[in-house]
């Protein structure tokens, strides 16, 4: 596994056949092997008010789920509470593309990341390795 990390914000681990690809508001991580089939993003935010790091997850996806026409397969729900996380999870279709939906907080420090991909595939196994990696840093 490589290491990612933001110095004072996360630190992630991500397979040596993935690659990323950092941009102005957010950075992908994808694989380079032939078959490869989706994208994760990941944004990096910090909220004005600290909340509930329950309420803070299920309103950043109830939010963007409500932005795009998404037909919605899994409901945002809370999937974890640890290490000083909280993790929600959605997902469905959006355009006829598979789209998987996380947000991780803290209360204070937000992460936002999705996942789009043709299909559901074994990379998902890979995806979700990387989203339980996220530790703050």
């Amino acid at each position: 596994m490589k290491e990612y990390e933001i110095d004072g914000w996360i630190r992630l681990s991500y397979p040596e056949h993935f690659e990323y690809n950092e941009e102005e508001d957010h950075v992908s991580f994808y694989s380079v092997e032939a078959d490869a089939q989706g994208t994760l993003q990941m944004s990096i935010y910090e909220a004005e008010e600290e909340q509930a790091p329950s309420d803070a997850a299920l309103q950043e996806l109830n939010t963007f789920l409500g932005e795009f026409p998404i037909d919605v397969k899994v409901a945002p729900s809370v999937t974890t509470e640890a290490g000083g996380m909280t993790t929600a999870y959605a997902s469905g279709i959006e355009d006829g593309m598979h789209l998987d939906v996380w947000s991780l907080t803290d209360g204070k420090r937000l992460l936002f990341l999705t996942y789009v991909a043709d299909e559901v595939t074994n990379e998902k196994v890979e995806i979700e390795s990387i989203i339980d990696s996220i530790e703050w840093t």
